[in-house]
């Protein structure tokens, strides 16, 4: 990130707008042509309308739909949102993928008490110092990180406390052989040379978003995306780690080569002028968005985290719908957020069995039949689910 952030302040043909936030997609004649923008250090400020031949949205994944997450705050699914509302196609939304030790330590975002340390020895325990797992599954801690996530999960549904133990597996050691995690937990009051690490389950990343080609086109020309907020497929219904880095470099690069062969071959359609564009929002936040954050990521670690059901499922949707009537269509950020909650929502109650990050307790095993891609396309109105705003 060093390096890029450097590149991008050195490169002269780059103007940078910083402390602005996307708000919406421009479309016209079926073509995204530009987006509107608003200070964040100033939310009542008249949003600004920036038109464009190409838009690439490289907004990132979900987290902070969840009360717990690995993610930045900026992570809040408005990319998903944008797209979706414009008119693009979905895909994959129900594939949730949770971080079974996040440090449970009033952090936002939770800081990783990194696999390696369970590879090294360190044991998962309750607080009456039961190793759980080992009934669980035959690698025990080691099992993958959807089975650790779900065990961890019924115990703390259960009332119990949950630890990552890793005294006797690196102990004194802890220091030098893991200074990142240790300096976060003694930053908490924790040695974990000594100490129990409290751990829980957190969001930690996305396998959908906008279903995206190999050139990370979306299906509404003038529209790139690449990134978490993407969905090329590649991941599957469950991401084996580090592999979205990997993923990031190479579409950004293809939707970067993509977006200049079509200029040089002609370049993009002419550009309706700003003033056309009437903004959907009337504020980017406002004071009422904390407490109404805090109910959004209730409803979603409730209702749509490591377990999900129908009934569940439909709850949330209703929650949802119940929020945004609250919140008036006001500001940008929260109805984007909760646009992108229920799209989430929709999709993992459509989807009637468990497969990688989306488990459902009433389909606890997978469906052959089910073993392909889900896609939503918003011209096809769900009226079921009326919070779905663009799903089908």
């Amino acid at each position: 990130m060093r390096v890029l952030i450097e590149a991008v302040r050195n490169c002269p043909s780059i103007t940078l707008a910083e402390n602005f936030a996307a708000e919406e997609l421009l479309v016209s004649r079926g073509r995204v042509c530009g987006l509107s923008i608003r200070r964040t250090d100033a939310p009542d400020a008249p949003p600004l309308v920036l038109t464009a031949g190409a838009v690439v949205l490289a907004t990132g994944g979900i987290g902070a739909l969840y009360a717990l997450t690995t993610n930045p705050p900026q992570c809040a699914g408005e990319g998903l949102a944008m797209a979706a509302s414009a008119g693009a196609r979905l895909a994959d939304l129900e594939f949730v993928q949770f971080h079974p030790t996040a440090m449970d330590i009033g952090r936002n975002p939770a800081p990783l008490a990194t696999e390696a340390l369970r590879g090294e020895g360190a044991v998962l325990v309750n607080e009456m110092r039961e190793r759980f797992m080992l009934p669980v599954h035959a690698a025990g801690e080691l099992a993958p990180r959807d089975i650790a996530a779900r065990a961890i999960w019924r115990q703390l549904r259960d009332g119990h406390k949950v630890y990552l133990d890793c005294r006797a597996a690196i102990g004194k050691a802890f220091p030098a052989r893991f200074p990142t995690v240790y300096a976060l937990a003694m930053a908490a009051g924790i040695d974990p040379s000594r100490d129990l690490i409290p751990v829980a389950p957190a969001e930690h990343y996305h396998m959908g978003g906008i279903a995206t080609d190999c050139n990370g086109r979306s299906s509404l020309p003038g529209l790139w995306a690449c990134g978490e907020v993407a969905a090329t497929g590649l991941h599957g219904a469950n991401r084996l780690a580090s592999n979205s880095l990997l993923e990031g470099m190479v579409f950004g690069a293809r939707a970067a080569a993509d977006i200049a062969g079509l200029y040089q071959k002609g370049g993009f359609p002419s550009l309706p002028a700003a003033a056309e564009f009437t903004p959907r929002w009337r504020s980017h936040d406002g004071p009422e968005s904390a407490a109404w954050l805090v109910q959004l990521r209730d409803i979603m670690s409730r209702h749509a985290g490591v377990v999900r059901s129908e009934a569940g499922l439909r709850e949330a949707l209703a929650e949802l719908e119940e929020l945004d009537r609250k919140t008036g269509n006001r500001y940008a950020r929260i109805g984007n957020m909760i646009h992108a909650a229920s799209l989430i929502c929709a999709a993992a109650l459509q989807r009637r069995e468990s497969r990688g990050g989306h488990f459902r307790e009433d389909y606890p095993e997978e469906n052959p039949a089910l073993r392909k891609r889900s896609f939503f396309s918003p011209e096809r109105e769900a009226v079921d689910f009326p919070m779905a705003r663009s799903f089908a």
